[in-house]
């Protein structure tokens, strides 16, 4: 739907509205200041409701606030109109006594009301009409979105290098080390089950998320003697929290991918923190300007996780990726639900 699409709307609305009300006043019927307090009776309860009240609360549920304020915004609307009717009437007769001036501004009120009262259904109906036609023409290109990023991460699921290199030091760790072997090896089952299975999912629980990043990492460390090459830290409770699966492994991945010398301690540090339905994820790795680039990320490229990220969590997490000197540093902060 276009933009103007919904002006165009609203705006033919009014132009049949003042048509309809300003017909008494251009035929004398009625005087024009009347028309007119009809015309602002009707403009202010139907913008309060359009601009206002139906995306403020009820796109959102919010079902008590938005009747506690509509009936409000009504009954203060069909008052102020029925204060200023006498300014427009004060030399007629008919409100010549006090008694007969009560009962024509009840009247009145009550008039002003229901006129506020049907310009607010139809500023509900039209604005209600176009966000849901919003949600849902936004929910089908989110899934068809989200079609195409599950393929692209179904393609980047687990780099072939990584793979092959795996399985190459299992199997000389089976002359030497039968027990390690098959440790590792039921780790590398674990990682292919996992991404069989769980990444075809919207979210899964951060336990399995945090369980396949350990296994990956621990995988990587069987290529090098050095066990301080890498550092993994992991704290906070994941409870029953819910994450997207494999956000952050293309970053891991890339860390892995252009780390400096195996032997040096500490070229790479993963810190992930869990705190107050929050995950706190940085991955740092030292690099040779003079041997390496950082390239776009292997697997899922820094648009397409961004894209993935825009789908799963929108304006509820922060992505920053810095490079500097020897050091590439990625943080970020999803806020999570629970399950």
């Amino acid at each position: 739907m276009k933009k103007s699409t919904p002006l165009f709307f609203v705006s033919g609305y009014w132009l049949i509205y003042l048509f309809a009300s300003g017909r008494d006043a251009y035929h004398g019927i009625e005087p024009l200041d009347t028309w007119l307090i009809y015309f602002l009776n009707g403009g202010f309860s139907f913008f309060i409701f359009y601009l206002l009240l139906v995306p403020g609360f009820l796109a959102k549920n919010k079902f008590l606030p938005f009747f506690g304020w509509g009936i409000m915004a009504l009954i203060v609307t069909a008052f102020i109109s029925t204060l200023l009717t006498p300014l427009s009437n004060r030399d007629s007769p008919a409100i010549a006594t006090t008694g007969i001036q009560w009962v024509q501004e009840q009247k009145a009120f009550l008039v002003f009301m229901g006129l506020a009262l049907a310009n607010s259904i139809m500023a509900t109906i039209i604005k209600g009409f176009f966000i849901w036609y919003h949600e849902l023409h936004e929910k089908t290109e989110l899934e068809k979105k989200n079609l195409q990023m599950e393929l692209s991460l179904l393609k980047a699921q687990l780099n072939p290098h990584f793979l092959f290199n795996t399985l190459n030091n299992i199997d000389m760790l089976i002359g030497t080390d039968p027990q390690a072997a098959s440790s590792y090896l039921q780790k590398l089952s674990d990682i292919l089950r996992f991404i069989v299975y769980e990444t075809s999912q919207e979210k899964i629980p951060l336990t399995k998320e945090l369980a396949y990043i350990k296994k990956y990492v621990e995988l990587q460390q069987i290529r090098t003697s050095n066990k301080q090459y890498v550092n993994l830290n992991i704290l906070g409770n994941p409870g029953q929290l819910m994450i997207g699966p494999m956000l952050f492994i293309p970053f891991i991945e890339n860390a892995f991918k252009h780390a400096s010398n195996k032997k040096t301690n500490g070229a790479i540090t993963l810190e992930i923190l869990i705190a107050e339905k929050q995950i706190h994820f940085t991955c740092i790795n030292l690099y040779d300007k003079s041997k390496s680039l950082i390239e776009e990320h292997s697997g899922l490229g820094i648009a397409l996780i961004r894209q993935r990220l825009d789908l799963l969590y929108k304006d509820h997490y922060k992505l920053e990726i810095n490079q500097r000197e020897n050091l590439y540093c990625v943080t970020s902060v999803i806020k999570l639900d629970e399950h």
